[in-house]
């Protein structure tokens, strides 16, 4: 990691007169430097969440990904191995394939002059190749491959290859991770651009502050139910808030009334007063971040959703969202999860507008004054590493991690 080894916290010269741990320079949001380093630093080497496993089944199946500005291939092979490559023809470099997702038959053909490539990147065919000579090694115009790895069915990558191994990587997550995808597929996925720097949503998605105020349906919803819960972070930049069953079963009726408008009467899609289900938001570092749920027995209760940011300018990201359901259930329990992500979690979403709104105009206001340089992140004092569910320990841990791999370009624009 560049800069890890460096003693001190690069933030702690700040004007709000706080340790650096509890501060963000707000030139992390709009440096072109920064980001550039972000690019190099922070996104090829840590383990990049990209598909599931149910998303490509068969042979042939793949997926396609732009990280950190390359162009990536997730193809399952014959004997069934997932294997990641470049997505560029190494004659001339066009894309091998376009679409998010799709089946290669086997092998991927160039569009430009019909290089041939199978599923593990390797070149298969070359047309007229006689043309070239005994100087055409077909071996050494094989894609490079990706480094790939699975974890409970979720496929990731690393770009640069020397990242902990997944498992290492994934620390204290993996248990989160496992209850909130163990025995589900993929149902779909949303996209959409943000207009804002790619932590503006991460850090959004960390922070449990601000929904009351933010969110007025949630406001509205919520009214005479308080509200518990827990903000914890995990190590390794990743972290979790966990909220129980809220209310009690008078107030969960007049809940499930507002937001049905019709009479409580049991309905399995929102549980029951006195089992009603539990709510988890983690976030897994850098840029991955998974809603789930459950507790009440009932099929509907139970869901989990990932959202992925990818940055593709220092202003703009693209966010998506994927809806996992379980394996083998109802069809009618399935199509509310459907209903329910676009209702909720989509551009025009409930929620997901608001903080779509929220991240642009942030993105505005914090280019206002070099005066104005730096955000408090101080909030939540108990010792350790967890608090309150509005504390802001999701976020500490965040950058802190964040410093160990960019230490260098943050000191750099610290002087």
């Amino acid at each position: 990691m560049n800069g890890a080894q460096a003693a001190g916290d690069v933030w702690d010269r700040n004007d709000l007169k706080l340790d650096g741990g509890r501060v963000i320079d707000r030139r992390v949001y709009r440096s072109k430097d920064i980001y550039q380093a972000e690019l190099a630093q922070l996104f090829t080497k840590t383990w990049q969440w990209v598909g599931h496993e149910s998303e490509v089944p068969a042979f042939g199946d793949y997926l396609t990904v732009q990280l950190a500005g390359r162009p990536i291939i997730v193809a399952r092979g014959e004997e069934g191995r997932l294997r990641a490559f470049y997505n560029s023809c190494t004659h001339r470099g066009a894309m091998l394939a376009t679409a998010a997702k799709g089946n290669c038959g086997g092998s991927f053909t160039c569009m430009y002059h019909a290089w041939s490539f199978d599923t593990a990147g390797k070149l298969e065919s070359v047309p007229k190749a006689e043309a070239y000579g005994a100087e055409l090694k077909k071996a050494c115009y094989d894609s490079p491959a990706v480094r790939l790895d699975t974890f409970c069915g979720n496929i990731f990558v690393n770009i640069d290859g020397k990242a902990p191994p997944l498992d290492e990587f994934l620390g204290a997550s993996k248990q989160h991770i496992t209850e909130a995808t163990e025995g589900q597929e993929v149902l779909g996925r949303v996209r959409w651009k943000l207009e804002g720097n790619w932590k503006l949503w991460h850090d959004n998605f960390r922070d449990n502050y601000h929904p009351m105020f933010t969110h007025q349906v949630l406001t509205f919803l919520y009214q005479g139910v308080e509200i518990k819960g827990e903000n914890h972070d995990l190590g390794g930049g990743h972290s979790y808030m966990k909220f129980p069953p809220q209310g009690s079963g008078d107030s969960y009726a007049k809940f499930v009334q507002r937001l049905t408008g019709r009479a409580y009467a049991g309905a399995p899609a929102m549980g029951t007063p006195d089992k009603q289900a539990y709510h988890v938001i983690m976030a897994v570092f850098p840029n991955l971040d998974i809603q789930f749920g459950g507790g009440n027995g009932s099929p509907y209760s139970s869901y989990s959703v990932l959202e992925v940011v990818r940055p593709i300018s220092v202003s703009e990201a693209i966010i998506e969202i994927v809806a996992f359901g379980h394996v083998g259930e109802p069809e009618a329990v399935r199509q509310e999860r459907l209903e329910s992500l676009l209702s909720i979690q989509t551009s025009s979403g409930k929620v997901s507008a608001d903080d779509t709104e929220a991240a642009r105009r942030c993105t505005i206001g914090l280019g206002a004054s070099e005066a104005m340089r730096w955000s408090n992140m101080g909030r939540g004092q108990a010792p350790g590493m967890s608090g309150a569910k509005n504390d802001e320990y999701s976020l500490r841990g965040f950058y802190s991690e964040y410093k160990k791999y960019m230490g260098d370009i943050l000191r750099s624009e610290n002087n």
